[in-house]
């Protein structure tokens, strides 16, 4: 019997032979969810119960057991149909499992595989090096990518992202004891892809900037710098850390930077963003700038007869407590992409802290808030933030400066 290969990570693909049997293009119906629920839990026998908790969540289901049943059907004939050799799936006594005795080659288990090889104790620095690559090669972002606030899900994408970012410390820090150009040139490629991963990790962008130094890309490091700057700033309220920017004084020593700086400047004037051309949505400034423009608006809109309103955007968990850092930068990140595309250009907002953004309106009247807010809460929902974060509106009128 052929080996039945399966790919969990970035989408859904099990092939046996030459024959693709199951591959998501789009949402996962409930077979292939159940499919995947039973190969992550592969080793043991999983009761209706937990099937069904996991695939209808809070759904309200008239008959759950028949619902299970009539998916697990439809997975069985799926996989039948698509040429499978054998049954895969066993049941018994209201449990399921995937037949023990099933020949299965899972990417998950690589990995995690690859991952021991990595951590333990004593192992080679070639034997790191060769079992990370393996892990990079067979990480490609999430699992099952069309499932991204399934709560079953959610446990397994921190964990293997976890293991992820942990190879990628190792491996990048093993390579650049021995800076030579080829290990540099590795550690950029991982770093590249780990960033597409997780945009927001300091570490890694430590190790690009490490690399770069020690390739001598002083122009790369001059150009990149203050990107990566506002994206923390702006993302995060937070500056790079004190070794990024040393490589970037480093990089600065006997640069003539008026070229760079005019361009900059110009870039900065002209509101250049690679997705808005032309600018689109309200205009997104650092808090020290909108706290000027506040008192030019403040100073202005009693005599000119504006309505100008502050709303504050709050994100909490839905008790009201503080939301987990992995969870809020995701959906600050959403709540930044609904702000844009909800607001006017005139409109202008930023963010106030880690899990809040601050918006300056023009509106008629100030009943005309609860129309944004409305607006606000549906373009969020647009965006799917992850489940669990509540948006908390509150808004006052501006206060003119006399």
């Amino acid at each position: 019997m052929n080996t039945l290969t399966v790919r969990l990570f970035g989408g859904l693909r099990a092939v046996q032979g030459d024959r693709v049997l199951l591959e998501s293009k789009g949402r996962l119906g409930r077979p292939a969810e159940a499919f995947a629920y039973l190969l992550l839990h592969r080793q043991e026998a999983v009761t209706n119960e937990q099937l069904i908790e996991a695939l209808w969540e809070d759904e309200d289901l008239e008959n759950p057991a028949g619902a299970l049943k009539n998916a697990i059907y439809n997975l069985r004939k799926q996989l039948r149909d698509a040429g499978l050799e054998g049954d895969c799936i066993r049941s018994s006594k209201n449990r399921y499992q995937l037949t023990p005795d099933f020949p299965v080659e899972l990417d998950t288990e690589e990995a995690e595989e690859c991952y021991r090889t990595i951590t333990r104790p004593g192992v080679s620095d070639g034997e790191l090096l060769r079992a990370g690559k393996a892990l990079f090669s067979l990480y490609s972002g999430d699992l099952l990518q069309n499932l991204p606030t399934q709560r079953w899900i959610v446990q397994y994408n921190v964990y293997y992202r976890r293991l992820y970012l942990d190879a990628v410390d190792r491996v990048c820090a093993q390579l650049l004891k021995d800076p030579s150009s080829e290990h540099c040139e590795e550690v950029l490629a991982i770093c590249r892809k780990a960033n597409l991963i997780e945009p927001l990790r300091e570490p890694i962008y430590l190790y690009m900037f490490t690399a770069m130094q020690q390739l001598g890309m002083k122009k790369a490091i001059l150009n990149y710098y203050p990107i990566t700057a506002n994206l923390f700033y702006d993302e995060l309220g937070e500056r790079l850390c004190a070794e990024i920017r040393q490589i970037y004084f480093w990089a600065s020593e006997g640069t003539n930077l008026i070229e760079q700086d005019l361009q900059q400047i110009q870039e900065d004037l002209a509101e250049i963003t690679k997705d808005q051309r032309p600018i689109r949505g309200a205009y997104f400034c650092p808090y020290e700038m909108f706290k000027h423009i506040y008192h030019m608006v403040a100073r202005s809109a009693e005599r000119a007869g504006n309505n100008v309103v502050l709303l504050l955007l709050t994100l909490t968990k839905p008790s009201g407590g503080v939301l987990p850092k992995d969870l809020n930068v995701t959906a600050m990140l959403k709540l930044k992409s609904a702000i844009s595309r909800a607001l006017r250009k005139g409109d202008v907002f930023s963010r106030y802290s880690k899990s809040q953004y601050i918006l300056m309106l023009s509106v008629r009247q100030f009943s005309d808030v609860e129309i944004i807010t409305e607006r606000l809460q549906k373009c969020f929902a647009a965006e799917q933030p992850p489940k669990g974060v509540r948006l908390q509106p509150k808004a006052r009128e501006l206060s003119p400066i006399v």
